[in-house]
C-alpha cells in the first residue's frame, strides 16, 4: 500500500505540473496571438479550459496526500497530535469515504454516456476529448478512497507532513 500511494501522489504531481506548463503556455499563446497578430483559435481556447479543469480536479488528490488540504475547523490548532489524527481518521471514514463513494456512484452514468458519444467541445470546431476530462472526476474519486485507506491504516499518517511539531510531541 506504500509504494502505491506513492506511486500515486508522485505520478498525479506530474501530471499537475504538465498541466500548469500547458496551461501557461497555452494561455500565453491565446494572447500573443490575440492581441499582436489579431488571431484567435478555438482548440487553443479548449486547450486552456480543458487542462485547467483537470489540475483543478487532480489538485485533490495532490493536496490531500500532502496534508495541504482546506479544513474548517477553528479548534485545530489547540489539539495535540494524536488528537488531530483521530480526527482525521473519524472524518475520512465518515466524510471522505461516504462523499467519494457517492460521487462514483452519481457521475458514473454521465461519464458512460459521454464515452459513449465521445462528447467533444461545445463549441463547433472545437477540441475533441471533453470525455476524458470528464472521466478524471471518477478517477479523482478512486484515488482518494486510495489515499485515505493509505492514511487510516498507516494510523493518521499522510504521505508527507507525517513529523509531528515539537510542542506536539511534548
Amino acid at each position: 500500500m506504500d509504494k502505491m500511494s506513492y506511486y500515486i501522489h508522485s505520478a498525479v504531481e506530474k501530471v499537475c505540473c504538465y498541466l500548469l506548463i500547458v496551461l501557461i503556455f497555452s494561455e500565453i499563446s491565446i494572447v500573443i496571438l490575440r492581441y499582436i497578430y489579431g488571431v484567435g483559435f478555438l482548440k487553443l481556447h479548449d486547450i486552456v479550459l480543458y487542462s485547467f479543469s483537470a489540475l483543478v480536479i487532480l489538485s485533490i488528490v495532490y493536496s490531500f496526500g500532502c496534508n495541504t488540504h482546506v479544513r474548517v475547523d477553528v479548534l485545530r490548532d489547540k489539539h495535540c497530535h494524536n488528537t488531530k489524527r483521530l480526527i482525521d481518521c473519524f472524518s475520512i471514514l465518515f466524510c471522505l469515504y461516504p462523499l467519494f463513494s457517492f460521487i462514483l456512484y452519481w457521475v458514473w452514468p454521465d461519464i458512460t454516456y459521454a464515452w459513449s458519444i465521445f462528447e467533444g467541445s461545445r463549441e463547433t470546431g472545437g477540441l475533441a476529448g471533453l470525455f476524458l476530462v470528464k472521466s478524471l472526476l471518477p478517477l479523482v474519486a478512486v484515488l482518494m478512497l486510495v489515499q485515505g485507506s493509505y492514511v487510516l491504516l498507516n494510523g493518521g499518517h499522510y504521505l508527507t507532513n507525517n513529523k509531528p511539531a515539537a510542542e506536539d510531541t511534548l
